[in-house]
């Protein structure tokens, strides 16, 4: 039935083998933190969790999820430093990170097809918070 099949949730799709490929759960109303297994779903390609009510940091093990082009975490209550391991994340199309509590500095990412709204993030001048992300890579700051 559909709540052991995974594959069967809503914001969920799974290829064929039945490994999940997609989160789409934006403007879902989720809260709570996101989970370090989240780096064992490894087909993961696109991540999105947009406009909810996440708390704590981004998990290192994001770091795991080498076929991601797509993470879109922003407008959440997301704080802490951007994990170094995103920097391994080479299939990476589009990373908002926009509209959370980030600190620090953002690891050297290279983009695959990139646009003006590939990586955003709140590294403006005066920013919103009190110490705007320091972020060489962006391709768009919001204050």
């Amino acid at each position: 039935d559909e709540f052991n099949n995974h594959c069967e949730w809503h914001g969920v799709e799974c290829n064929e083998e039945g490994q999940v490929v997609y989160l789409t759960l934006g403007n879902g109303g989720l809260s709570g933190r996101i989970s370090d297994a989240i780096g064992n779903l490894t087909s993961l390609r696109r991540v999105d969790l947009h406009d909810n009510d996440l708390k704590g940091s981004i998990p290192s093990e994001i770091g795991n999820l080498l076929n991601l082009s797509s993470l879109i975490i922003s407008y959440n209550g997301i704080t802490g430093t951007i994990p170094d391991g995103l920097a391994n994340l080479s299939q990476l199309e589009i990373l908002h990170l926009h509209g959370n509590r980030l600190q620090g500095t953002v690891p050297r990412l290279t983009f695959k097809g990139q646009t003006k709204s590939s990586f955003i993030a709140d590294c403006g001048s005066p920013s919103e918070f009190d110490t705007p992300l320091d972020c060489p890579d962006c391709t768009m700051c919001c204050n």
